[in-house]
């Protein structure tokens, strides 16, 4: 018999690392182009190092983006899409699509959300 909640729950935690605030951006930056740290850390204003780091970590644990290079030699690391992690860029098309179509009415309910629960 098959376990639907322990089956969505696995899923879950495969999808963690791609669910993130962050991941979604490194994906999209990587898909523009490789891109060392310091280019990725200059792009996503308000990510920590830290946070960057381990976003990055999680993503080449995941096998969705790879890294060339070696930092003890003085050249610095590019991060890429691996094969699996481009063929993981039409989720984020299609989010990016349902959010353009749908922004206005979004922009309005959190609008009115706001205004129904700022105290007054």
């Amino acid at each position: 018999m098959h376990n639907k909640k322990a089956d969505d729950l696995r899923l879950r935690e495969l999808a963690l690392p791609l669910l993130g605030k962050w991941a979604p951006f490194i994906l999209i930056l990587l898909a523009e182009k490789p891109r060392n740290f310091a280019d990725l850390e200059r792009e996503m204003s308000g990510i920590s190092r830290k946070v960057l780091t381990e976003n990055l970590a999680n993503l080449l644990s995941y096998g969705i983006i790879e890294k060339e290079g070696q930092t003890s030699n003085g050249f610095p690391v590019y991060y890429h899409l691996s094969d699996l992690g481009k063929s993981s860029l039409f989720i984020l098309d299609t989010i990016k699509a349902w959010l353009r179509d749908n922004e206005a009415e979004i922009i309005e309910n959190r609008r009115r959300w706001e205004a129904n629960t700022t105290p007054k």
